[in-house]
């Protein structure tokens, strides 16, 4: 069976950290735009969240520990018949209203797959 994110009559209250957000995405009720890069409702049809993975180095220490302070990040995936928009390293709040907003102005059934409980699925 197959999960399909939950149609929300309720528009999602932004995080906290929005300042994540404010620059890398924005929806509205014709669109939807990560990175600059933009997707009509009707033409999405997945969305995932995915853990940010973190090499096992100095490196991969530095980046989790100072500049995430030891927070997990996640990205997030919006899949459409031409491509997919992808906004990375955000905090699970942040992933958790970009799907719900998708959820909120979502045409279409649309398909989720990724981390379990960060929003309200239906099984078809």
């Amino acid at each position: 069976m197959a999960a399909y994110l939950k149609r929300s009559e309720q528009k999602p209250t932004p995080p906290s950290d929005t300042k994540t957000l404010d620059k890398r995405f924005d929806a509205n009720a014709y669109e939807i735009n990560i990175e600059g890069g933009r997707a009509d409702w009707s033409a999405i049809n997945e969305v995932e969240i995915a853990k940010a993975a973190r090499i096992n180095s100095p490196a991969g220490w530095f980046v989790k520990k100072v500049m995430y302070a030891g927070a997990e990040r996640y990205h997030v995936g919006v899949f459409f018949d031409r491509g997919e928009l992808v906004l990375t390293n955000v905090t699970r709040e942040a992933a958790q209203y970009v799907v719900e907003t998708v959820a909120y102005y979502a045409t279409q059934p649309i398909r989720y797959t990724g981390i379990e409980g960060i929003t309200q699925t239906v099984e078809s």
